[in-house]
Formats: structure tokens, C-alpha cells, sequence
């Protein structure tokens, strides 16, 4: 159960985040997904905050945090994540991503490795822009043509009274209104240029990423979100990668358990090589 919930104020905004967990237990940082809060987490915490203090926050521009301008890259989510760290005196975490907040936590252990013990990445976005153009090109044309857009629905509002279903209708409604209520999401993954994306993208720097690294997968993805965790796992020296059965992470509460136990094994298995290594000096 979550204990508490807080917010600072930093230079890029303000964040909200929710607690559990004893102080002076390892730290576990969550960053939610593209299209998520801080509440993804919440069953997750239920269980691992029985052995570390876990902070979910919600990300600059997402849920209860208030940036003072929309995000408009990777990196500007990094900044704001270490002024956050460093302002609560956090100076070694683990890093739990999801999706857009797996690319930002990748992005900070690259930048900042001295302060990240391990990650655990989810479905992890921003590894090549092969990947990237795929995935996002639909979402890209529609927020870059709503007029389009506004006709085809009304396109399908007349093919779904005239057949009596509108199932295609109400998927389509669901993706626009999930577009209209996550600004920053749409700003950093489909409101800039080619170049700007393929800047932050971290493939061509993973050569030098020595961290423990635990990529998870749900085998029901689409097959080129897939292909990017594999490729994240390549690139990746000694990273260890698991697919697990069952729905999507974002949409089945049912999962997190799962992905909480493999979360959790993974932690205790990093932090007692870290403590042994300390031990000796190492």
C-alpha cells in the first residue's frame, strides 16, 4: 500500500511522486510509461516496498507534476530527474522503466552512472529510429492532420450506424481522447523532427553501458516492440532479458505481480553483489 505522497518544486516545474517503503533500504526510482502516471506502479509497490523504499513519480509534464513548458526532449526529463534525486539526497538508485520512462531511465545511467546501481526497462522505447518510424508514424499523421482526422471519424460514425457496430468507432475516439490528455507524450515522441529524435536515440552509445540491466517483455506486444527489447538486450553486455507471459503491462493489473517478483529477484540479486563488492572495496 502506499504510504505517502509528496512534491517539490525544482527549477523545470514541480513533481509529485507517492512513497513506500523504510528509509535507509536500497532506493527504487519508478518512471511510468508514455501513456501513464505514477498509479501504474501501485500494485507493483504493494510488493516491493517490503524490502526497498520506492518512489513513484510522475515525470515532468505528466499527471500531478506541473512543468512551467511542455517537455520537449529526452533530455530535459533526465535534468529534471537528477535535480529531483539530488535535491532529496538520493545519490545511488535503481531506475524501474516503463516504455517512454525505460528510454528516460537508459538516458540518465548513460549521463549520470555513478548515481544508478541498476535498471530494470519495460518495453523500453527510444533504441533506433528504424524502430521509432514504425511504430509512431500513425500517431505522427494523425496529430499532424486532426482536421483528417475529425473526418474519418465522422466517416466511421456513418459506417457504424449503418452496420449497427462501433467497435472501430470507439477504438478510434479512445486513441484520440489518449493523444488529447498526454501533451508531453505527443510532444517528445511525435511533434519533432527526425533529427531531434534520432539525437537522444541510444543505440550508438550502449557500447559503453556496463550497469545491470534487466529488460521484460510481455510475449503479447506487437512483434517490432518485441524486436527493440531484443535489440536493447544485444547491444547491451551482460544484460539479461525475459519475456513474460501474458497481457500488456499498461492495461493488466493481473501482470504487475508477476513483473514485481521479477523486479524483485533481480534487485536482491544486484544488491548483494553491490554490498559484496563494497565490502571489498571493490
Amino acid at each position: 500500500m502506499v504510504a505517502r505522497s509528496s512534491r517539490i518544486k525544482l527549477s523545470a516545474g514541480q513533481i509529485f511522486w507517492h512513497e513506500a517503503g523504510a528509509d535507509r533500504r536500497p532506493v527504487v526510482i519508478f518512471l511510468h510509461g508514455s501513456w501513464h502516471d505514477n498509479t501504474q506502479w501501485s500494485s507493483a509497490i504493494e510488493i516491493l516496498s517490503q524490502n526497498f523504499q520506492c518512489l513513484a513519480i510522475d515525470l515532468l509534464g505528466f499527471g500531478n507534476s506541473i512543468a512551467l513548458q511542455t517537455p520537449t526532449t529526452i533530455e530535459m526529463e533526465v535534468d529534471c530527474l537528477h535535480e529531483f534525486l539530488t535535491a532529496l539526497k538520493l545519490r545511488r538508485v535503481y531506475l524501474i522503466g516503463h516504455s517512454l520512462g525505460a528510454w528516460i531511465a537508459v538516458s540518465y545511467a548513460l549521463k549520470y552512472p555513478q548515481s544508478v546501481t541498476g535498471i530494470v526497462a519495460i518495453s523500453p522505447e527510444g533504441f533506433s529510429l528504424n524502430n521509432w518510424q514504425q511504430y509512431h508514424f500513425l500517431a505522427k499523421l494523425v496529430i499532424g492532420n486532426p482536421v483528417l482526422f475529425k473526418v474519418w471519424l465522422k466517416s466511421l460514425q456513418i459506417v457504424a450506424s449503418i452496420a449497427d457496430g462501433a467497435k472501430p468507432l470507439e477504438k478510434a475516439q479512445a486513441n484520440w481522447r489518449l493523444l488529447e490528455n498526454f501533451p508531453t507524450t505527443c510532444k517528445l515522441l511525435f511533434q519533432r523532427s527526425t533529427r531531434e529524435i534520432r539525437r537522444e536515440l541510444v543505440a550508438d552509445r550502449l557500447d559503453r553501458f556496463s550497469l545491470p540491466f534487466l529488460i521484460l517483455q510481455p510475449d503479447t506486444a506487437k512483434q517490432i516492440i518485441i524486436e527493440q527489447s531484443q535489440a536493447y538486450a544485444s547491444a547491451v553486455r551482460q544484460a539479461e532479458y525475459k519475456l513474460i507471459n501474458g497481457s500488456n503491462l499498461a492495461s493488466d493489473r493481473e501482470l504487475m505481480p508477476q513483473v514485481a517478483r521479477e523486479i524483485s529477484d533481480f534487485l536482491n540479486r544486484v544488491q548483494l553483489q553491490f554490498e559484496q563488492n563494497a565490502s571489498l572495496g571493490g
